[in-house]
């Protein structure tokens, strides 16, 4: 059985589906008559019977039964971020031992899911894709997190169907404004000018299906600035396994299929290295174990 990814390619005709086998990517509607009209969300929606499609023809192109569409190699690819407007993008926070120690705050597992967001999808970026530092922080900060899609319509779900539910993981940065986040009003907190502004929320490189990825509670995550290691950490740290997160989010929103999540970051944040703020023309790599790695650029709008 041949390992498969999905991505979003910028093309002359605007944005394909693509299918990843080995080191390149093929479009879909080249590659097989049977997406001709398939976005990268509207297989999510057709989960788990896409994957069972997807998975023939990756066998086929991994075995060279099938040379339809033309190679393109992955550090070549124009890559958009992997699933164009989900319907929902939730970020959870507060879910690594490490990240809640800078944060002096309680690092044992909470009765209560400390909070989860609803950013608007205009944060998200694609890889190689430029980062606007907002004008009014002089905080900018990075987080790394594991993204999960929803490939099942959940309300209400056991941690259990959670997990049935899960379509696939990728890689996203969880951009903040320090400054802004906290506040001297009397509501302190303010998530939209602090972690909800464009471009805020880069993912990718692309989308790998769960069946890929089995031991999700051990993966390892870096975060580079410029070069220098800032994060390295593991996803053993998470208080709340992503099915256990999807399952307490059900309780409050619909998820569908298509819906991203971020499910927190480790330690290194800006905080822990001299609050070394992000400024125009850093440049991030970000990389978890089994999915790739992800890069993108800062510049002040």
């Amino acid at each position: 059985m041949a390992r498969f990814t999905l991505a979003t390619l910028q093309t002359s005709d605007g944005p394909r589906a693509a299918i990843g086998v080995g080191d390149s990517y093929y479009q879909l509607s080249t590659a097989s008559e049977t997406f001709q009209q398939d976005s990268v969300k509207s297989l999510l929606e057709a989960w788990p019977g896409s994957f069972t499609r997807l998975q023939t023809l990756a066998d086929a192109i991994a075995s060279g039964s099938n040379n339809r569409a033309p190679a393109i190699l992955m550090d070549k690819a124009d890559l958009l971020t992997p699933i164009l407007w989900p319907n929902k993008f939730l970020c959870v926070g507060a879910n690594y031992v490490g990240h809640l120690k800078e944060m002096g705050l309680d690092t044992n597992k909470w009765n209560v899911m400390p909070f989860f967001s609803c950013p608007p999808t205009t944060c998200l970026v694609g890889p190689g894709e430029t980062v606007e530092i907002p004008k009014m922080t002089e905080e900018f900060d990075w987080e790394l997190e594991l993204g999960v899609v929803v490939g099942k319509r959940l309300r209400n779900a056991t941690p259990q169907e959670a997990s049935q539910a899960i379509a696939a993981y990728t890689i996203g940065l969880d951009l903040s404004c320090r400054d802004l986040t906290l506040n001297d009003t009397a509501v302190r907190v303010d998530l939209m000018r602090g972690k909800s502004q464009d471009t805020m929320g880069p993912c990718g490189p692309h989308l790998v299906p769960a069946q890929f990825m089995p031991e999700i509670t051990s993966l390892k995550l870096t975060l580079d600035v410029n070069g220098k290691q800032m994060m390295n950490s593991s996803t053993t740290e998470m208080l709340y396994s992503c099915e256990e997160m999807l399952a307490v989010i059900s309780e409050f929103v619909t998820l569908e299929p298509g819906d991203l999540v971020f499910t927190g970051s480790p330690s290194g944040s800006a905080g822990a290295h001299g609050n070394c703020w992000l400024k125009s023309g850093d440049e991030i790599h970000a990389e978890i174990q089994g999915i790739g790695s992800l890069d993108v650029r800062m510049k002040r709008s």
